[in-house]
């Protein structure tokens, strides 16, 4: 799963162009995630100008991803 801080985010578009499943897209004035199409291929974050996107493998759940982030702060 990946997550986007939009508060960084310049809204460049690079990330759903090169997603190769469409788990990112330009919604609403921001770039909306798809957690179940992504396929954990970290393209999106290594094209990010902005570097703003982070990348928790394996992770398909809001849940899953709050033990993640847990974890990196223990």
């Amino acid at each position: 799963m990946i997550v986007i801080d939009h508060d960084g985010c310049i809204v460049c578009v690079g990330c759903s162009s090169v997603c190769p499943t469409s788990a990112i897209s330009y919604e609403g004035n921001r770039m909306k995630v798809y957690p179940d199409k992504c396929i954990d291929c970290s393209i999106c974050v290594r094209v990010c100008p902005a570097d703003v996107i982070e990348m928790f493998k394996g992770v398909k759940s809001l849940k899953e991803l709050e033990e993640e982030k847990a974890k990196k702060l223990i």
